[in-house]
């Protein structure tokens, strides 16, 4: 029995870490500036009556993917998960978590990926569901799903959460919970990545750039040519005669 769970956190750390592998270059080369921007990700995060510190959490602007990971997420009396992995270079985020337990919220996943690349974004979930709700493998951009518990209320769960912020900078969620617990609004944000477009900015790890702003009109300039108006000058011209 045994050796089938260590198979299964193999496997399963195999696909997860997959997509991390396809551009590495070599460990031993050390990483170089870029001008496109920073990545960044982060496995697991929250807020509220409970807070779990950013876990996995990278950002690195250099052209070759920085990584780190975590076995399990540190011990905490409101999320389970394992095999938290983030990665991020110039232009690129990438989170992925598996085995994910909010039990308290009826919340669960066998494995959860976010993937954000010089702008656009995409996110993933497998064997997901909200109480006794199956939760939806390739989600569109902002899909919400919510649910009552009995003695907490609604619970929402927003899919593949995409927020676009004023420097155009991308983040990239795969499921973000809100809930009351304690009389505090609980957020759980699992596989987050973050990401600009090649040339641009970046974010950083766990704080996703902020929403655009309406900007204000910039005066029209004189149009060329044209002499700006003469301002008088108050003097005395002596008289002779």
């Amino acid at each position: 029995m045994r050796l089938q769970a260590l198979t299964k956190c193999a496997a399963v750390a195999g696909a997860l870490a997959l997509p991390f592998g396809l551009s590495a270059s070599p460990a031993s080369a050390a990483p170089i500036a870029s001008p496109g921007g920073v990545g960044s990700a982060v496995a697991v995060s929250a807020t509220g009556s409970v807070v779990v510190p950013p876990t996995s959490s990278v950002a690195s602007s250099a052209q070759r993917p920085v990584r780190k990971s975590a076995a399990e997420l540190p011990a905490n009396p409101l999320i389970e998960a394992h095999l938290l992995n983030g990665a991020a270079w110039a232009g690129h985020g990438r989170a992925s978590v598996a085995d994910v337990r909010v039990a308290k919220l009826g919340l669960a996943a066998h494995a959860v990926t976010a993937m954000c690349e010089n702008g656009k974004g995409v996110s993933n979930v497998v064997n997901a569901t909200l109480g006794t709700r199956a939760l939806r493998i390739g989600a569109t951009p902002n899909t919400t799903v919510t649910t009552d518990l009995k003695g907490l209320g609604a619970v929402t769960v927003t899919l593949n959460k995409q927020v676009r912020g004023h420097d155009g900078n991308l983040t990239v969620t795969a499921i973000e919970v809100s809930a009351t617990l304690a009389g505090k609004t609980q957020t759980i944000s699992i596989a987050s990545a973050t990401c600009g477009k090649a040339g641009g900015g970046g974010g950083q790890p766990g704080q996703p750039s902020q929403p655009a702003q309406p900007g204000k009109p910039t005066p029209s300039p004189a149009p060329p040519g044209e002499a700006p108006a003469p301002t008088p000058v108050p003097g005395d011209l002596p008289v002779t005669g």
